[in-house]
């Protein structure tokens, strides 16, 4: 990964104005061709420089989560096919966004050094927002891969080009997640207190391509990360005490994404090709090779239970019903089913069509099915119940307004679901019912995998392995020598072993697809 020089963002970052895609791209590639930059303009190129990861794109859908995510959580319908469960070279794309991703956090870093003091403390909030965003991605990447280069990585320019010295160790993935969940906790106070001035407060509103400048929104999205974060390490001995305190007291707190209004996300604002900021290449990414089959077990319990989403995010196939493609399967069988049209597939309107398609960061329905899950973990069932069906009514919100803005409404659903219907939902999922923790978790767990579905893959994939729910049925893959069954880790991609040998060396033993990650701990 050392290799790679995606360093110096400079003068391209002026990518609002008239640079194009390519421009702004090729001015990432080659250090030479910049000179100077500042504080703000890094910041924007920071955030901008891995959109691909958080707006619905061609090239993360289709070449990344298309053969991983999104089949291990049967997000969507897949065909058995030979080595399905082998991620293989498609995860180094991800890899190298995000070592791209993290050298202009080390640029920004270097900028905001050798500014003056004075400079410095005008422009802490350019630090704190984007060291926020930064932590989201890394406890992704952790999540994905366990051990990862994170301190010493993304350095290339502080050496000189020296790839030897820029070498990047690999963090401890527990230690590292440790370390982000201290400083996120140390700027939820910091952004008590910040004040702008009227000059940074202006530029900070039209470089922050996430909030737009709102503190209160950072704010939220600090808290929610740690929430999410503290959630995910909840069952790990050394880290559930702190989990359960400081979850209760961010809720005491009260500053988290707690409705749809308040939702953290990479908005799409206009359909500008040059800027590259629309959702426009996933019409492609979900179409092609019938990346948009509804999976059985989502359409299964949706049919069961008149789920009132189940319009907004699938179309019916040839058949009067929604039907979804079975996993246990044989494939010839999967493929003659999908030739013929039988089966259900995600809303063209409402999903794979609509260019307005917001990269979700963290939002309402998510944040209240954690509380649901902390509640009901520290026995308060009534209080779990509230927040689960809190989520409920918002996730149904949420896919409801998400096609607002159709460019194409030949499959939008007509009417909206009316407040009896998604009530007769919550009743007959009926969290009341279920007396115990483990049934709760049960129920909480199935709720997330029809909110993440295909949009937020990388949660819905954490969540899976770290919960063993909803249990889902794969067929084994009996060709395959290195992997019958979906993986619990990426494994690391070839440049790594290439060209940052002796760091890979020492999580080698790590690197198969059966190493679990520190939180899978069940």
């Amino acid at each position: 990964m050392r290799k790679l020089l995606y360093i110096s963002l400079a003068t391209a970052a002026i990518f609002l104005g008239s640079c194009s895609d390519n421009d702004f791209a090729e001015a990432y590639r080659d250090p030479s061709t910049v000179t100077t930059t500042t504080v703000p303009k890094q910041f924007a190129g920071f955030m901008k420089i891995n959109y691909e990861d958080v707006i619905p794109a061609y090239w993360n859908y289709f070449t990344v989560l298309r053969t991983t995510s999104l089949s291990y959580t049967q997000a969507h319908g897949f065909t058995n096919t030979t080595g399905r469960y082998i991620p293989g070279a498609a995860v180094e794309d991800r890899w190298k966004r995000y070592y791209k991703f993290i050298a202009q956090y080390r640029e920004l870093e270097k900028v905001m050094a050798s500014s003056s003091p004075a400079d410095q403390a005008a422009n802490r909030i350019y630090m704190i927002t984007a060291t926020i965003y930064l932590y989201d991605h890394t406890a992704k990447m952790i999540d994905n891969f366990g051990d990862i280069p994170f301190s010493e990585a993304g350095k290339i320019s502080f050496t000189g080009g020296n790839y030897a010295e820029a070498s990047a160790k690999y963090d401890n993935q527990t230690e590292l997640y440790v370390k982000m969940l201290d400083d996120l906790k140390a700027f939820s106070t910091e952004l008590n207190s910040i004040t702008l001035a009227q000059g940074v407060e202006t530029v900070f509103k039209n470089q922050d391509l996430i909030n737009k400048g709102n503190l209160i929104s950072w704010k939220n999205y600090c808290n929610s990360l740690r929430l999410r974060m503290l959630n995910r390490a909840s069952g790990v001995p050394a880290l559930s005490a702190r989990a359960n305190t400081e979850m209760g007291e961010i809720i005491a707190e009260a500053k988290i994404v707690d409705e749809n209004a308040e939702n953290i996300a990479f908005r799409v604002y206009d359909q500008n090709a040059d800027t590259g900021l629309n959702s426009a290449g996933f019409k492609d990414a979900m179409e092609s090779w019938n990346n948009n089959i509804a999976p059985k077990t989502m359409i299964d319990h949706m049919n069961a239970n008149s789920d009132p989403r189940e319009a907004w995010l699938f179309e019916k196939g040839i058949s009067t019903t929604y039907v979804g493609l079975d996993p246990m399967m044989l494939s010839g069988d999967q493929d003659q089913l999908i030739l013929e049209g039988t089966l259900a597939i995600y809303n063209r309107s409402v999903i794979s069509r609509n260019k307005w398609l917001p990269g979700t960061l963290i939002n309402a329905a998510e944040v209240n099915l954690i509380l649901a899950e902390y509640y009901s973990r520290n026995g308060n069932a009534t209080t779990a119940k509230t927040y689960f069906e809190k989520a409920i009514r918002q996730s149904v919100e949420y896919y409801v307004r998400l096609g607002d803005k159709a460019d194409d409404v030949t499959w939008k659903p007509t009417t909206e679901p009316t407040t009896a219907e998604i009530e007769a939902y919550i009743l007959k999922i009926n969290f009341a019912g279920a007396l115990t923790a483990a049934d709760q978790l049960k129920l909480i767990a199935f709720q997330k995998y029809i909110h993440y579905n295909i949009m937020q893959a990388d949660e819905s994939w954490a969540e899976q392995r770290r919960l063993k729910l909803p249990a889902l049925t794969f067929m084994e893959d009996g060709t395959s020598s290195i992997r019958k069954t979906p993986p619990t880790r990426w494994t690391y991609p070839n440049s790594e072993r290439v060209y940052n040998t002796d760091n890979y060396n020492t999580v080698k033993d790590k690197d198969n697809l059966s190493t679990k990650i520190f939180w899978d701990v069940k």
